[in-house]
């Protein structure tokens, strides 16, 4: 999620008359804007209601400005700003969901393992309405954050709408969340590892557990599941997918400047070995986690399986202001080494394996699955069979 890059402002002269008519209307334009401003916020000081302190018209104009280019970008306050500092070493407080807030809604891009909000149950695309009994609409950016965070042991309660139910309310203790972003484990000849999210020690670990999985003499395949997670910094997503590439492109970054413009190659190799793979991915992974998907799909070194992910393909820049915070700004655009563009897009798996309908899920649970993170788990069910059966028919023409 986090990017940096270095801008060239570059200062083009044009000379045409219609050229420098419309640049003066745009710098009218501006003057005017820049004008009304002050003008805006004196008239609040002078007759609204109550008395507003000039720190929160002076955020609430930034917020505004800047969440009207789109859901991604922000201003960050210096709580907020150390807030996602702490996100990305793996190490907050808070509920443990992933959000999005988009026109006065509050939408769940995922829950991470082993949190208040994931053990609640709180799924993608689940909205959250209102928070501690207030409309969320009426609520800034920096207000969701404070109360979505809050003291560790204090009690949130919020109110979910979810397309398949009435609206229904969970209430969450909040907690100090130590994320360990990879788990691996191997049964009955399949390894299977869970990537949470992507925060600085995802790569570490991964190379860990895949050292791990050398000590195993007859690993038939390996699952990599990315479901649920909603992602980190883009950094970890292209050291994750390099782990498992010998060569080739990982993303191309696209900005609104070519000189900006980043093709990513592997810079690792495959420490798999060539293992057969399948890749879990639902519409709760995002951003690096469709940089990974997106890059072992196109290059064909795993299969993926489950349903669509997010769409979430765009880079945030993070731009510090000391003292003030920091805006995050979204700066480029993700594409697929194949050049599919992720955002509002997503990745397709190769199979489409939907979760399975409460009727589905009570014969589920009759089954032993490895691993499982819950007994109804189809979709891990299919790709262990899908797994065990490329290494039966492998075996059987071996031995033809």
């Amino acid at each position: 999620m986090i990017k940096k890059f270095s801008f060239l402002v570059c200062f083009v002269f044009l000379l045409s008359a219609c050229s420098k008519e419309n640049s003066d209307k745009s710098q009218n334009a501006k003057d005017t804007l820049e004008a009304l401003l002050p003008e805006v916020i004196d008239k609040i000081n002078q007759d609204y209601v109550t008395n507003v302190s000039d720190e929160k018209l002076v955020e609430g104009a930034l917020n505004g400005m800047l969440s009207a280019l789109d859901p991604y970008s922000m201003y960050l306050n210096q709580k907020d700003f150390e807030r996602l500092n702490e996100f990305t070493k793996g190490e907050f407080t808070g509920i443990g969901a992933q959000i999005i807030v988009t026109k006065g809604v509050i939408k769940i891009i995922a829950s991470i393992d082993d949190t208040p909000a994931h053990n609640a149950g709180l799924k993608s695309g689940d909205s959250i309405t209102h928070i501690n009994g207030q409309e969320v609409h009426r609520l800034s950016f920096n207000e969701i954050a404070d109360q979505l965070h809050g003291a560790p042991g204090s009690e949130v309660s919020l109110t979910i709408s979810r397309f398949d139910s009435e609206p229904f309310i969970v209430k969450l203790i909040r907690a100090v969340i130590k994320v360990n972003p990879v788990k691996f484990s191997v049964k009955d000849d399949i390894a299977y590892i869970r990537i949470s999210t992507f925060n600085e020690s995802a790569s570490i670990k991964l190379q860990e557990a895949l050292k791990e999985l050398k000590t195993y003499q007859k690993v038939q395949g390996l699952i990599l599941d990315l479901r649920n997670n909603p992602g980190g910094t883009l950094e970890q997503g292209i050291a994750v997918a390099s782990l498992f590439l010998d060569s080739g492109i990982v993303v191309d970054i696209k900005s609104r400047k070519p000189d900006n413009n980043q093709t990513i190659h592997t810079n690792g190799s495959d420490l798999a070995k060539g293992i057969p793979m399948v890749v879990l991915i639902n519409k709760g992974s995002a951003s690096s986690s469709e940089i990974v998907a997106g890059a072992l799909k196109d290059h064909k070194r795993a299969i993926l399986m489950g349903t669509p992910s997010f769409g979430k393909g765009s880079v945030q820049t993070v731009f510090s202001m000391p003292g003030y915070g920091g805006i995050c700004l979204t700066t480029a655009t993700f594409f697929t080494p194949k050049g599919n563009e992720i955002q509002n897009k997503g990745i397709e798996p190769d199979i489409i394996v939907e979760e399975p309908t409460k009727d589905k899920e009570e014969a589920i649970k009759k089954i032993d699955i490895p691993f499982a993170l819950e007994k109804s788990d189809y979709q891990l069910q299919r790709a262990v069979d899908l797994l065990k059966g490329l290494s039966l028919f492998q075996i059987k023409t071996s031995n033809d």
